[in-house]
């Protein structure tokens, strides 16, 4: 067995892991689309109260983007953490973040930057 059939399980789970991620966010409300598992993990959609988003974690930030035209180019809002190799962050941790990132941008809709 060579090392790529080693880390194809992981690499199966991973993906798993963030499309079922999604799957539950969008039970709640939310329009969740994995785009890529890792390396960058990417995820994009609208939140539950209709603005659009774009997830990404690559490198060494987690970053949530919202509104704008294209919140992938230029949103109207945008916050990172930082992670250690966010490219692989897995999907309880993603979703960790998600939540956090989307209730700051609730919190701060509205009032000035």
């Amino acid at each position: 067995m060579d090392q790529g059939d080693a880390q194809r399980p992981y690499h199966q789970q991973h993906s798993a892991s963030w499309l079922e991620l999604a799957a539950n966010l969008r039970s709640e409300g939310w329009d969740a689309q994995v785009t890529c598992s890792a390396a960058p993990v990417q995820m994009e959609g609208s939140l539950p109260s209709g603005e659009r988003f774009y997830f990404h974690a690559r490198h060494s930030d987690v970053t949530l983007a919202v509104g704008g035209d294209d919140p992938a180019d230029i949103p109207d809002w945008e916050r990172s953490e930082s992670r250690q190799e966010a490219g692989w962050l897995p999907a309880a941790e993603g979703e960790a973040t998600v939540r956090r990132l989307a209730s700051r941008y609730l919190e701060q809709r509205g009032s000035p930057q």
